[in-house]
């Protein structure tokens, strides 16, 4: 059957339909206005300007795509415009349908096949093992004498576990922090004595948490300029004055000295602390971390060493012999050697080779049949030649799908809203964002 030619005789057609799409639109050059027939040079070469002189356009190419044939049911005959299925086989009975030597077989689909003894390989060693048939091996690897022993310490799986003296703490040191004082030796936190025991003796001081505190009583008045003097405190201790800024004028707020504490009023355990008044209570010194001795760790609290444990040399497992090498190798049986074909022609089944053909006889109305489609001959076999030629019966179903496909495209511009034109802004414009637009109107 002769391939189907798809010529441009299509796409001319497809060029001439472009064309009458333009008329019925209506899409005419608005040209009967004008004195010149020359395009207007607000648009590029091939384009002309709408009736509404926004925009250029010119008619969009049909372009088409042949795409590969297919069949909606069956297979493409090999020029490929046509679909087909296989005619079937009328079973002819008391008649030889396969070539001299050949007959039917059921295992293969009822093709002709011929069967002959497949040789067979030498014996050889099998997948993974080593030699020579007769002499295959493995290798092995070696085993221990005996159980594994320990000199020292006790036998744990694959080590000797030994444990050594306990672990000691290193020296102890003081949690120094934010209320944790160290002063030497010493390591303690400060505290208050007992309420009662500290007293404000200078005059017009009384006690503020751990200080004796006196406020100024003009302090917060801005129009209250005059001066003020912090009164003094006990011989010997320093008055603090703290100050602030009112109406542009800085003043005392307040004045403060430490809380005088009397001898003992920090009772045992409690010790007085020197220049503060307050009272010092010892904090426990933090133990230092635990250590082993050299050679150990620490695992479970205890300190532990690990060695290995003694052995006997290794030596090859029973049913095995050690070669020159050390290596220890252990017999295997041989592998009986595998079937083949010594004709390329013929295919491996279990212990035969099959040769198959093509059955020799004149393709009747009453050896092919057809559930749907024409029947057709491909080939030019025949009993009567006895040359093993071969022919094939098909059922036509019909013309392929030729899967041509045609759209419209613009080479400049982008397509109108149809597809049947470009468009493109006037080049004596800004460049527009490229979008499809709706038709324009023209004139004609």
């Amino acid at each position: 059957m002769e391939a189907t030619k798809k010529t441009s005789t299509t796409k001319a057609a497809l060029l001439v339909i472009a064309a009458l799409s333009m008329l019925l639109s209506g899409l005419f050059i608005a040209t009967a206005s004008r004195s010149d027939a020359n395009p207007p040079s607000e648009c590029p070469d091939g384009f002309s300007l709408t009736a509404d002189a926004k925009n250029c356009f010119q008619a969009a190419v049909i372009t088409s795509a042949d795409n590969p044939n297919s069949c909606d049911e069956g297979q493409l005959t090999p020029d490929g415009t046509k679909c087909f299925v296989v005619a079937q086989i009328i079973p002819q009975e008391g008649r030889t349908l396969c070539p001299k030597g050949f007959s039917p077989d059921d295992s293969i689909d009822g093709k002709c096949a011929r069967f002959e003894p497949a040789l067979q390989r030498a014996d050889a060693c099998p997948e993974g093992a080593r030699g020579v048939g007769g002499g295959c091996y493995i290798l092995i690897a070696k085993g221990p004498r005996g159980a594994a022993e320990c000199t020292t310490g006790v036998i744990a799986g694959t080590n000797c576990v030994i444990t050594g003296n306990a672990p000691v703490n290193g020296a102890a040191t003081c949690p120094i922090s934010a209320t944790v004082i160290q002063t030497g030796t010493e390591c303690y936190t400060l505290v208050a004595p007992a309420q009662g025991a500290a007293s404000c003796t200078a005059a017009g001081y009384n006690p503020f948490g751990t200080v004796c505190k006196t406020i100024n009583p003009m302090a917060d008045d801005p129009d209250l300029a005059g001066t003020f003097t912090c009164p003094a405190g006990p011989a010997g201790v320093t008055v603090t004055p703290s100050r602030h800024t009112v109406g542009g004028l800085t003043k005392i707020d307040s004045c403060s000295y430490p809380l005088q504490f009397a001898a003992g009023a920090c009772e045992a355990p409690l010790t007085t602390d020197p220049g503060s008044g307050l009272c010092r209570r010892k904090v426990d010194l933090r133990p230092g971390p635990a250590a082993c001795a050299d050679g150990f760790g620490i695992v479970g609290g205890k300190c532990i060493r690990y060695e290995s444990p003694l052995a006997a040399a290794p030596q090859c497992p029973a049913g095995s012999v050690e070669d020159s090498v050390g290596d220890c190798r252990k017999p295997v049986a041989d592998a009986a050697g595998a079937f083949y074909c010594a004709d390329a022609n013929a295919a491996l089944n279990g212990k035969s080779c099959v040769f198959t053909s093509g059955f020799l006889i004149e393709p009747t109305e009453t050896l092919y049949a057809c559930d749907k489609g024409v029947r057709t001959v491909i080939g030019s076999g025949s009993a009567a030649f006895g040359d093993g030629s071969t022919v094939q019966v098909i059922c036509l179903l019909g013309d392929s799908n030729p899967n041509t496909s045609t759209a419209p495209s613009c080479l400049k511009g982008v397509p109108s809203t149809d597809g049947a034109f470009c468009l493109v802004p006037r080049i004596d414009t800004a460049p527009a964002v490229a979008v499809a637009a709706p038709v324009p109107s023209f004139t004609g």
